[in-house]
């Protein structure tokens, strides 16, 4: 590697050179780090084979609206997610859906509690699941796998929630699942909407500007994102050091104008506490039902 390269193109030169040249190696080492132990468990609840996670903090009364559920992949393994229901399934309603695509370096487990908040806060429905390799989740992590896992989620949206019609979908993708939200939203013309969080324009923009090792990129979310024809809006902190607030920025100029919402800058926050302070919460709640409302208008 020439002398003139910066240390991080070389260090990811060697680490694909050490790999056999394999860009799915470089991008799991570099991408995913599911919890070890996972933050849940899924145990046999019923003689039906329902199954619930025992460590779950559920509000008083809401036990039946929480759905443990093993959703079939493509490459025929199952996901782990939970549903939080806002209707029982024997009364149905025309709800929107929430699909929440969480970071790197989480499980379902851990964000169960957001996951409360946002179904009671903005009246739908949201699921969360863990991609291949993560928490009760078979398989193993990689790019191309979190693209089944989100078809596959999304399909399971469509057959048993009564009333979602792709319109009644909402992609909300989380730093690393920007990558799955961004894909499936590129290619299904009528999703309801899409929240990105702190989102990237691609993999490895996020560790070097350089385009040397583009062959390596994964995630190519600033290409995808122009091709979404649903309303997208942008959440972003502007002292990420992760995922410098620039890339949420590029994301959101690159959204079709049409399809662009207001986005939400949070002047001192980082990466991965958008929500935690004084009022922070109530404030990230009123700026997802501002986007949600103005889906129906």
């Amino acid at each position: 590697m020439c002398c003139c390269c910066p240390p991080a193109i070389s260090a990811l030169f060697c680490l694909w050179a050490k790999s056999g040249c394999s860009k799915g190696t470089v991008a799991g080492a570099l991408t995913f780090f599911p919890p070890e132990p996972p933050l849940y468990r899924f145990e046999r609840h019923d003689a039906e084979g329902r199954v619930l996670h025992p460590r779950l903090q559920v509000p008083p009364h809401d036990d039946s609206l929480i759905e443990a559920v093993k959703i079939p992949s493509a490459r025929g393994v199952y996901l782990a997610a939970v549903l939080y229901r806002m209707s029982p399934p024997s009364r149905p309603a025309d709800r929107k859906t929430i699909i929440y695509s969480h970071g790197n370096a989480t499980d379902i487990g851990a964000m169960f509690p957001i996951q409360v908040v946002m179904a009671h806060s903005l009246d739908c429905n949201v699921l969360s699941y863990d991609y291949s390799g993560y928490g009760e989740s078979g398989g193993v992590p990689d790019e191309h796998a979190t693209y089944r896992d989100m078809e596959a989620v999304y399909e399971y949206v469509l057959e048993h929630l009564a009333g979602n019609a792709p319109s009644n979908v909402i992609l909300y993708g989380q730093s690393v699942g920007s990558g799955p939200c961004c894909y499936l939203a590129a290619t299904e013309n009528d999703l309801g909407g899409m929240i990105l969080h702190s989102p990237f324009t691609s993999g490895m923009r996020v560790l070097t500007p350089s385009r040397l090792l583009s062959c390596l990129d994964i995630y190519p979310n600033i290409d995808r994102i122009k091709k979404v024809s649903c309303p997208v809006m942008v959440i972003h902190g502007r002292l990420d050091q992760e995922v410098d607030v620039s890339h949420g920025m590029d994301i959101h100029n690159a959204v079709p104008e049409e399809c662009r919402r207001d986005p939400w800058w949070v002047s001192d926050r980082g990466h991965n506490d958008i929500i935690e302070g004084p009022g922070k919460l109530s404030q990230y709640v009123r700026r997802l039902r501002r986007f949600l409302n103005s889906l129906d208008t």
